[in-house]
């Protein structure tokens, strides 16, 4: 299902996050429990965006 599908077949408010990859040498772990979290406002689809760069300053 595409996510414009979910948007048109939903009945009231949907929610949708964006959030981060972690960078280099970090763990997936991370992004496993930000999801966790997340789950419970029942969002319609999460995504996960990529880093422009790789910097740190």
């Amino acid at each position: 299902m595409n996510v414009i599908d979910l948007i048109n077949n939903s009945r009231t408010t949907a929610f949708s996050f964006e959030i981060l990859p972690p960078l280099k040498g970090n763990s997936i772990q991370k992004v496993y429990n930000v999801i966790d979290k997340l789950r419970e406002f029942d969002p319609k689809y999460i995504n996960i965006t990529s880093h422009h760069s790789e910097y740190i300053y």
